[in-house]
């Protein structure tokens, strides 16, 4: 009884989580609660546009939606960027380091700027932190990607009104290809996705036969990843179906919460967790399974997705996902599951993930080389467009787990730059060059 009661608490709090109505009344309260900041107070405005974007969040009605980023846009205007203490809405703010992104491209001339991709959106609000971002803006172009979706949060709106020059952004879902402009003029869209930049290279399938897995899922052990969905389904499917787990701990859960879980669940018995892996250690386990599933119902690009496919692992989730990588999955590919049928529906995915051929498609569409070509291409358009030069393509660039180059050479020709912007401007753009 009491193992019932855990899980009907958990599946509850899961449903109202995600339940139209239920977000629908949330967002309405916010915007209820959300006053009108004083004029002139550039605090107050930011303050007032992060519970305006909280709620935007929330909502699924596109025409409440755009009064919303009415409202913001509206207060965008209101900010003023040299009183603007951002500490208070991204703590480290004053942290030089920029990890997760990489230069691709250093500063040639006047007439042409070198360019930097940077991922997360606490990461690149740091380039107003020098003094002298302006003469960074000049310099540089910016490729942002980012990790909110929907994008609504004050960063997203913030930086391209105060960082000059055009801002090219990647997407996490379809649907902002036309949110980001609504954001900002100073949007330029991207057509790639966090999950479009796995380098093939690092993907050594095994044969259909030597695979030890039958189903993967690699996912922190985060409540939006959804755990619980998979321990359900585990009842309903056969006992000898070898499941492997991977995940790190996140937001106070621990690997010993999955357990606990599938304790309650009654399957503690059904599958293998493995916590804190290498990104080799993935690549390797990926190469290892026959197939791999996400039940998140709402993230951004969700780079699993397209890791699995390049191990020539077929790859599912729910139909009603509200997830980037959606767009990755085909007949070729994977397929989606019914959650009201998920063991059913699972079990016939892993009986049959031997007809699919995704990595094949993933070359062909997905991979690290052909976006650095796509982001090459738009950003060398743009560039002639404005009247300056192109005499030099961007590096290629590979996500693995972080934004990096994929040649040694082309890490060792930027490590010049790497040590100019520093000395220039205080940030480190991707990791310190290895010496």
């Amino acid at each position: 009884m009491v193992d019932l009661f855990k899980r009907w608490r958990i599946e509850v709090e899961d449903w109202l989580r995600y339940q139209p109505r239920v977000r629908r009344a949330m967002c309405r309260c916010k915007l209820w609660f959300t006053g009108r900041p004083e004029v002139g107070n550039t605090q107050a405005a930011a303050r007032t546009i992060a519970k305006l974007c909280a709620a935007a969040r929330l909502t699924d009605n596109d025409n409440l939606e755009r009064r919303i980023q009415d409202r913001i846009v509206a207060l965008i205007g209101q900010l003023n960027a040299g009183r603007l203490d951002w500490t208070e809405f991204v703590p480290d703010f004053a942290d030089p380091r920029l990890h997760k992104a990489a230069i691709l491209k250093p500063y040639v001339g006047p007439r042409e700027k070198g360019v930097l991709f940077i991922s997360f959106e606490t990461l690149w609000i740091r380039l107003l932190r020098p003094v002298n971002y302006r003469e960074l803006a000049e310099r540089y172009t910016v490729v942002v990607a980012p990790s909110s979706s929907p994008p609504h949060v004050l960063i997203n709106y913030a930086f391209p009104a105060i960082f000059s020059g055009p801002v090219f952004t990647l997407i996490s879902n379809p649907k902002d290809v036309e949110e980001f402009p609504r954001m900002s003029p100073n949007f330029v869209v991207v057509p790639l996705y966090a999950s479009s930049w796995v380098n093939p290279d690092l993907f050594k399938p095994l044969s259909k036969a030597e695979r030890k897995w039958d189903l993967l899922m690699v996912a922190n052990f985060a409540k939006v990843k959804r755990h619980h969905a998979l321990l359900s389904a585990m009842r309903f499917m056969p006992k000898d179906t070898r499941i492997l787990l991977i995940g790190q701990d996140q937001d106070g859960r621990t690997a010993e919460t999955i357990r606990a879980l599938a304790r309650g669940y009654g399957v503690a018995d059904r599958f293998t967790l493995l916590g804190h892996q290498s990104y080799e250690a993935i690549t390797k386990h990926y190469c290892e399974a026959r197939s791999s599933v996400v039940l998140s119902r709402r993230e951004g690009s969700c780079v699993a997705i397209a890791e699995s496919l390049f191990a020539d692992a077929p790859a599912a989730m729910l139909k009603d996902a509200s997830i980037g990588s959606r767009v990755f999955i085909n007949e070729q590919t994977g397929r989606f599951l019914d959650e009201q049928n998920l063991g059913r529906d699972l079990t016939d995915f892993v009986q049959n993930a031997d007809r699919h051929q995704p990595r094949v498609w993933a070359e062909a569409n997905i991979s690290c080389f052909r976006s650095t070509q796509t982001l090459n291409d738009l950003l060398k358009q743009k560039s002639l467009e404005r009247g300056d030069e192109w005499t030099l393509d961007i590096a290629p660039l590979q996500w693995s787990p972080d934004p990096t180059l994929v040649r040694p050479e082309d890490r060792a020709r930027l490590a010049g730059e790497w040590a100019d912007i520093v000395a220039r401007f205080g940030l480190e753009i991707g990791p310190p060059p290895v010496q």
